[in-house]
């Protein structure tokens, strides 16, 4: 894909797959392969279908970098000489013989097909079958001991007041703290903070030089009631503990893709990943781009269209039906047309980030439950504002992934709700939705649509799993480093 303005002349050469990529110093590797035309990052873990960059679900940018598996690609800055490899594919991503599981029909790969009756527990026959299903499901291989790593220390801080999210929201009410003399905290995943908000261009409050800014990392946790956060930096830095006294939770909302076919192909991102990518590494999406969303959607292009990128349809995303392609995107069915375009970005429907305000108030071992946030934390801006529904075209298609990483298809879920299965960790347990890298986000979301439409019961009444700690943004790396800084709680 090519740049846009302004480039810099500053490059550095890394290696995919054997070959050479030329990246711009200060792109991560995800904006420095897409812009190569790489867009097939990894394949599905069962049907090895492409997977790519999308900001949505997180399996899509994982590769394995210096020896090191599971790296998110869209997290890491390239350098001289890294080697890149794909996972999940054999022997090589040229040849793939993997990727035959796509003829394979889907409903022979569905819930139980791993333990078939023929084949009992605890026999030799057992275990090789066991070692070949490893084998197909692919993912990172263990690390080559010559990338072995060592613990990173990490730090301890406290605050009267933390604050979670560095855009409008979340800068004023760092503000109003500071200015009742509290110490403040301000954590935010963008760096610079509000990075979202000022590439959606929104005027930003300015910081007070008396807060502490952490910039570039994200709280992956929340922990004894919301008393401990924990922050790492998406940079693989030292990770922080805070000790605070108030949390404000300032996160924003997130863009939940439709629910219908092919929509985690390569070329379709949501807009938070568009976005990076432009202001990123100047990188533009596509030559030919639709977007989908929800709210003013002449303004987002207008934004768009002022970025440099060339919209060439918008529409509300209840009237996506489908997104067309094999290894990329190459159209998408908007209500009875058809349009050609080689990437599309969602701007809704909004839904805010569950996993924080989750774990503030979770309590339990087995299953964690929540009963509602604890007094002294807060949720301010959009993290506030309900949740939009989940879409998907007008009419549920059996084809649809309701969880890409793990392959789970509407037409699966509908199977279990025939057999009577309608509670949701049932049907994790059963179909693997939610326990990939994405965490249930935004998967458990659109396995409640799907089961609110196949049963006629509202989505809210399904619940979900619980969001557990951490939420993926620590290594263990950085956990060995926080060791040392966190004493024994006793038990009951």
């Amino acid at each position: 894909m090519p740049r846009l303005p302004p480039a810099s002349n500053d490059s550095v050469t890394v290696r995919w797959e054997g070959r050479e990529v030329e990246a711009r110093s200060g792109d991560s590797i995800a904006d420095a392969l897409y812009t190569a035309g790489i867009r097939t990052l990894t394949r599905s873990r069962k049907f090895h279908r492409p997977r790519g960059l999308s900001g949505t679900f997180a399996a899509g940018a994982l590769a394995r970098v210096d020896g090191v598996p599971n790296v998110r690609l869209d997290r890491t800055t390239v350098r001289a000489g890294l080697d890149i490899r794909a996972q999940n594919v054999w022997p090589n991503r040229s040849i793939d013989i993997l990727r035959l599981a796509r003829l394979i029909p889907r409903r022979w790969l569905r819930a139980g097909f791993e333990h078939p009756r023929w084949l009992p527990s605890g026999t030799r026959a057992f275990d090789r079958w066991e070692g070949f299903l490893r084998f197909m499901a692919g993912g990172g291989d263990a690390p080559d001991a010559r990338a072995a790593g060592l613990a990173i220390a990490g730090e301890r801080l406290s605050a009267d007041t933390v604050v979670i999210g560095g855009g409008p929201a979340g800068r004023e009410a760092a503000a109003r703290a500071a200015s009742h003399g509290r110490t403040v905290i301000l954590v935010s995943r963008g760096s610079p903070p509000g990075a979202f908000a000022t590439a959606m261009g929104a005027t930003l409050p300015s910081l007070s030089p008396s807060l502490r800014v952490i910039a570039g990392s994200e709280a992956f946790a929340l922990y004894r009631g919301a008393a401990l956060v924990a922050c790492a930096p998406r940079s693989g830095g030292a990770a922080t503990l805070i000790d605070a006294k108030r949390v404000v939770l300032a996160t924003g909302r997130r863009s939940v893709p439709p629910l219908v076919p092919n929509i985690d192909l390569p070329g379709v991102l949501d807009i938070h990943a568009a976005l990076q990518l432009v202001q990123g590494g100047g990188v533009t999406p596509g030559e030919r781009t639709v977007l989908v969303g929800t709210g003013d959607l002449d303004a987002i292009v207008d934004r768009l269209r002022n970025l440099g990128l060339n919209i060439v349809a918008a529409a509300p995303a209840a009237s996506l039906k489908r997104v067309v392609g094999f290894s990329s995107i190459r159209a998408v069915d908007i209500d009875a047309s058809r349009l050609g375009c080689d990437s599309l970005i969602h701007a809704g429907p909004w839904r805010p980030d569950p996993t924080l305000p989750f774990q503030a108030g979770a309590d339990g071992a087995f299953r964690l439950a929540t009963s509602g946030l604890p007094p002294h934390v807060t949720l301010v801006g959009s993290a506030a504002m309900p949740a939009e529904p989940v879409v998907f075209g007008g009419a549920l298609d059996d084809r649809a992934l309701v969880c890409p990483c793990m392959d789970v298809t509407v037409a699966e879920v509908r199977d279990l709700v025939r057999r009577g299965e309608t509670h949701v960790e049932v049907i994790k347990r059963l179909t693997g939705c939610g326990m990939g890298p994405c965490q249930g986000v935004p998967c458990w979301d659109l396995l409640a649509a799907a089961l609110a439409t196949l049963t006629g019961a509202p989505a809210e009444s399904f619940g979900h799993p619980s969001y557990r700690a951490p939420r993926g943004a620590l290594t263990l790396a950085q956990a060995a480093g926080l060791a040392d800084l966190v004493e024994p709680v006793a038990g009951p």
